[in-house]
């Protein structure tokens, strides 16, 4: 029962945010990184946020060498799709993945991933000081006033601007595809690969069923992958 003269609080259209820390990483990252290097040398990558590092070709999910992140990958969506009451006749279809090398000084331009519904990033190698990934509040008319906060006390979560993000080795985060975002610059101190920041990135779509999927197998989800094709 709402009381007279009581303050009530109700959030709406929330932005969310998952991560999860994989509990096989050591052994997982080792392996990834061999096969990430390995396949570097042989794809001279192509541009699209990145500026300096390295950016892969689209098609990992379609390796057999990186076959045990991707079951990663989908057992997330789905604990995702449970969380979110997603129906029951959906199925998460992953688009496209690949690996970033960000060597000293690249960074990733503020982009977002038109055409996902859910993205994401999982870190293998991410030495001290080698970027943060930073989310910018999607919600253009919030500046349209900026408000002043007390200084000495934590402003609320959901008033926040800007959120970052540690990159913390074997952590997996996902996000909508179409949140604002940037990884910032690899200021690392060590040397060579040491210094490198190593990663993969994701994009999911939700499939209604794999008949459906294969009708548009001609279109732009040529490369989409539903989990029935891992298994």
């Amino acid at each position: 029962m709402i009381e007279v003269g009581k303050l009530y609080e109700e959030a709406w259209y929330p932005t969310l945010i998952f991560f999860k820390d994989l509990p096989n990483s050591k052994e997982l990252n080792k392996k990834l990184l061999k096969d990430i290097y390995k396949w570097k040398k042989e794809d001279e990558g192509i541009v699209r946020s990145n500026t300096t590092g390295w950016h892969s070709a689209v098609n990992m999910h379609e390796k057999k060498e990186f076959m045990p992140l991707v079951t990663e990958l989908f057992k997330m969506q789905k604990e995702i799709y449970q969380r979110l009451n997603y129906s029951d006749d959906t199925t998460p279809m992953m688009d496209n993945m690949w690996a970033n090398v960000n060597y000293k000084y690249a960074y990733n331009k503020n982009h977002t991933h038109p055409g996902a519904q859910w993205s994401g990033v999982y870190y293998i190698k991410s030495p001290e000081k080698s970027g943060n990934i930073w989310f910018t509040d999607p919600r253009p008319q919030t500046s349209m006033e900026m408000t002043a906060y007390q200084h000495d006390k934590q402003r609320p979560a959901s008033q926040l601007r800007e959120v970052y993000y540690e990159p913390i080795e074997g952590r997996l985060i996902m996000f909508p595809g179409w949140l604002l975002h940037e990884v910032q610059m690899n200021q690392s101190d060590l040397k060579g690969k040491d210094g490198h920041r190593v990663s993969v990135s994701f994009n999911f779509k939700q499939a209604m069923d794999k008949t459906k999927v294969q009708r548009n197998k001609k279109g732009h989800t040529a490369n989409a992958k539903t989990f029935d094709d891992y298994e």
